[in-house]
């Protein structure tokens, strides 16, 4: 009985470190591309919620920038959202945060929807009040510039065959002058 108790204690201690180390052992997405879904586009720019910190030298984690993510100015932020309850009506789907703090921070894999409610949303003209943009658990959100396509249309072929001879008549006619 003595063996059986052993093996079964055994068993459960090895299940135990299994799933402990599991969730210690979570993939990190740190520095890769942020899933397209987690993505919000508005007011020509795209942008992710990354975190439940304040974007940079705090002591609850920092945001890491990649991918031509950036901290957004005042100027994007008035572009993008009219108020708090448009951004959080962005970012929340089903009930849930649009989150990519797995993507961004280097501690949090989660974002607090309850705080960016509250006006703690780190230095943006959206948060409640001037101390609330700047608390260190102030939700982050990035943003970067959308690619826009060149303007004009690209030239057809036909266009450009047409352009090369007329190009060579021109060079035909300078050198008859010249002769």
């Amino acid at each position: 009985m003595n063996k059986t108790l052993a093996k079964l204690l055994a068993a459960s201690l090895f299940a135990l470190g299994a799933s402990a180390s599991g969730t210690a052992a979570a993939v990190s997405l740190l520095g890769q591309a942020p899933d397209p879904s987690l993505i919000v586009k508005a007011g020509g720019f795209e942008w992710v919620y990354a975190g439940p910190c304040a974007g940079a030298g705090n002591t609850c984690g920092a945001v890491v920038l990649h991918h031509d993510f950036a901290f957004a100015s005042d100027a994007q932020w008035n572009a993008s959202f009219t108020d708090l309850n448009a951004l959080l009506a962005a970012f929340t789907s089903n009930g849930q945060a649009l989150c990519a703090a797995t993507y961004f921070n280097s501690v949090w894999d989660h974002c607090d929807l309850s705080d960016a409610a509250a006006g703690y949303v780190w230095h943006s003209p959206l948060a409640g009040s001037e101390s609330q943009r700047n608390q260190p658990f102030a939700e982050t959100f990035l943003v970067r510039v959308t690619q826009t396509p060149p303007p004009g249309d690209v030239p057809e072929p036909a266009s450009l065959a047409l352009l090369g001879l007329g190009m060579a008549g021109i060079a035909a006619a300078r050198r008859k002058q010249s002769r």
